[in-house]
């Protein structure tokens, strides 16, 4: 037998329908050291259930494995034979105690595909990544593998080596392009997140979550989460409820690198609120995604501030704001980036938002009559709540359950 770590059969472009159709690849498979394959690429390729079954019989004496790569393997398959063709894959990989990475991005199994993974989750909790990407899980499939995940901890608590219900292995999460929306977003941040006390990365992008749930969301991570690394929240809704609660789970993250929150519209007050947040703490952070959100040159102006005490930012995305990209702001916050050694990390302000000149002059006009009351005020919201998340957030009942604090 051939002594190898990885197995790929990326970019063949295959379509094995039948067992007959896998026999090449069963052939190669079985050739190889069960004791010393770690890796296999499935993707770009496209798996029938009987190909599906014939392949996974394959793997089931690969005792070393330790990354599967399972993404786009589906291509032009029937909703019904997907579940059924997963959960051959699944039956291989249960026992795979070496078994780190699952990689099930670009599938299209939908709420279908998330009851396979469930049983690998409660039979194999020794998986660190989890990448779940355009998977179209929806609602209920997100619910799914929340629940799934709670299960596998509780599991793993009455296991001899456990003593509480956690999933200590689990270190990095990829869900995005989803479709999770709030609900699921909740039954995440309920059930999930609190067993994951090692989770150091999360992305969620682009899961149409408006504020309520990226309010739960990150009030469950900064509770649960305190290794957060890298997290990605790109293309969900925050506005001042989650903006608020942002402020309020940062502190929460020391180990903090990477933070997207590109259109995610936190606005006017957000942004003010989350950079005078994140100036004095966070002093690992490299990178900062902050474009389209609404921030006017009143938060600009606080940029330079923050960047000077985080010498690590080598990238930094702004463009979609609502400042002038000739303001004086922009040459201030390359200088800060450029006396730190990254002068080219601020992206291209090709694309930066006309302010609302009809909202700012209401609101100078406001300021104008009460005497700036309505900015303190402002500012004593912000205050005020980012000390009630602090405190404990009520969450409204959600499909499936009981309404509880976290």
């Amino acid at each position: 037998m051939t002594a190898t770590t990885k197995y790929s059969l990326e970019g063949k472009v295959l379509k094995l329908n039948s067992a007959a159709d896998a026999a090449i690849v069963v052939e190669e498979l079985n050739a190889l050291d069960a004791e010393s394959l770690e890796e296999i690429i499935f993707s770009g390729n496209t798996f029938g259930v009987e190909a599906a079954k014939a392949v996974a019989d394959a793997l089931k004496n690969k005792s070393s494995l330790k990354i599967a790569n399972l993404g786009d393997i589906f291509t032009g398959r029937l909703k019904d034979e997907i579940p059924l063709a997963l959960d051959a894959f699944v039956d291989a990989l249960v026992d795979k105690r070496q078994l780190q990475v699952i990689d099930l991005c670009d599938n299209a199994f939908g709420p279908a595909g998330a009851a396979p993974i469930r049983r690998l989750f409660i039979e194999n909790r020794s998986i660190r990544t989890l990448k779940l990407n355009n998977n179209g899980l929806g609602i209920e499939g997100g619910r799914l593998i929340a629940t799934s995940l709670s299960d596998a901890a509780a599991a793993n608590k009455n296991s001899d080596s456990a003593k509480t219900a956690v999933l200590p292995n689990m270190n990095t999460i990829i869900m995005g392009r989803n479709r999770l929306e709030t609900v699921a977003a909740q039954h995440l941040s309920l059930l999930a997140f609190p067993v994951l006390p090692n989770l150091k990365e999360l992305r969620m992008p682009q899961n149409g979550i408006r504020p309520e749930g990226i309010q739960v969301l990150l009030k469950a991570l900064g509770q649960s989460c305190p290794l957060i690394e890298v997290l990605d929240l790109q293309d969900n809704t925050f506005t001042k409820p989650g903006s608020l609660a942002l402020v309020a789970a940062l502190p929460s993250w020391p180990n903090l690198t990477t933070l997207n929150i590109g259109d995610c519209l936190l606005g006017k007050a957000g942004s003010k609120a989350f950079l005078r947040a994140i100036t004095p703490i966070a002093p690992k952070l490299e990178s900062l995604i902050y474009t389209f959100n609404e921030m006017d040159l009143a938060g600009a102006q606080l940029i330079p501030g923050m960047l000077a005490n985080k010498p690590q930012v080598h990238v930094l995305h702004l463009n979609g704001n609502m400042f002038d990209a000739d303001n004086n702001v922009v040459d201030a916050i390359r200088a800060v980036l450029e006396r730190n050694g990254h002068r080219n990390a601020l992206d291209e302000l090709g694309d930066m938002e006309e302010p609302d000149s009809d909202t700012e002059e209401e609101e100078e006009d406001e300021e104008g009559e009460n005497g700036g009351q309505e900015h303190e005020k402002t500012e004593d919201d912000i205050d005020a709540l980012a000390n009630a998340l602090g405190d404990g957030l009520k969450v409204t009942c959600v499909t499936g359950l009981k309404e509880k604090k976290i």
